[in-house]
């Protein structure tokens, strides 16, 4: 069996036990303050609560940027040089980030094969795609059909990303969102539940005052994507600093689904700068056995 690596990008908002667990490594996209500052995303929790602070803060909201082309041929390099035979990327979303782009371009200038896969999601089920990748190696597949595994439970619907922001106003300036009418105004100071479609981009979808119907639109929202009562499903709840919230939907899961795995995660720089803190959700995927 070949010896594969593989990587997410930071806004993967990756749980720190995935790391080494499932041997994902990390290119990080950066932040850049109005004054020019620029710094890395990150996948550390202590650094993460930091940022929070920082960005409730300031009087201005960051900006953002992919990882460059270097950035990328710099890590494969640095990952075949620990005698790695093959790479696999998976990435957020094409349609929201450039960072798919930069990867693939990368691949080309590196003589150790490189496979970048465009998840058309975001944030934790980016990382549950990536385990799943590992889990497929580790039963003997190819890249080449861990592809088109990852593919076809794709286009399946197999992988789902809901959650909902306490502050939309963040993603409307960022650009992020759809923007409709129903969904600005007044509804900025409500909470905002938003998923992202199979065709990769977020979209919101209901508004509710409080966290009860917040996250009981995000159950309901799941079903309506084809996920049952009862079903077994796997998943990874995320929060910007919210960690109340997060275990509360946690348990409403419970109540409505099989959870045969559960981690949580953090959501990293990039991501908390788009959705702001106190955001909630989940990255969920559709267990299947084998």
């Amino acid at each position: 069996m070949k010896k594969l690596k593989i990587i997410v990008d930071s806004t993967a908002d990756i749980p720190e036990s995935f790391m080494e667990e499932y041997d994902i490594d990390v290119v990080p996209l950066y932040i850049i303050w109005p004054d020019g500052t620029q710094e890395k995303d990150t996948w550390i929790d202590e650094e993460k609560r930091e940022f929070y602070k920082r960005l409730m803060e300031s009087p201005e909201i960051p900006d953002t940027s992919q990882p460059t082309v270097k950035d990328f041929v710099e890590k494969y390099n640095e990952i075949k040089e620990k005698g790695y035979d093959e790479i696999l990327v998976v990435t957020i979303s094409s349609k929201m980030s450039g960072t798919y782009n930069s990867a693939t371009l990368a691949a080309k200038e590196v003589d150790i094969p490189v496979y970048v896969f465009d998840s058309l999601r975001a944030s934790a089920v980016v990382s549950l795609i990536a385990r799943d990748a590992r889990l497929a190696h580790q039963r003997g597949m190819s890249t080449e059909e861990i592809l088109d595994y990852l593919k076809r439970r794709l286009d399946s619907g197999d992988y789902q990303a809901i959650f909902y922001v306490s502050n939309f106003e963040y993603l409307v300036k960022g650009g992020r969102v759809s923007k409709f009418q129903g969904f600005l105004g007044a509804m900025l100071k409500m909470k905002v539940n938003v998923f992202i479609t199979e065709e990769g981009t977020m979209i919101p979808y209901a508004k509710s005052r409080g966290v009860a119907k917040a996250q009981k639109a995000i159950i309901e929202k799941l079903k309506s994507l084809g996920f049952k009562e009862g079903e077994r499903i796997e998943l990874i709840t995320i929060t910007a600093g919210a960690d109340e919230e997060a275990e509360r939907l946690y348990e409403e899961f419970k109540k409505h689904f099989e959870i045969v795995f559960r981690a949580h995660a953090l959501t990293a720089k990039v991501i908390t700068k788009h959705v702001a803190p106190g955001m909630v959700g989940v990255g969920v995927v559709r267990y299947r056995e084998g």
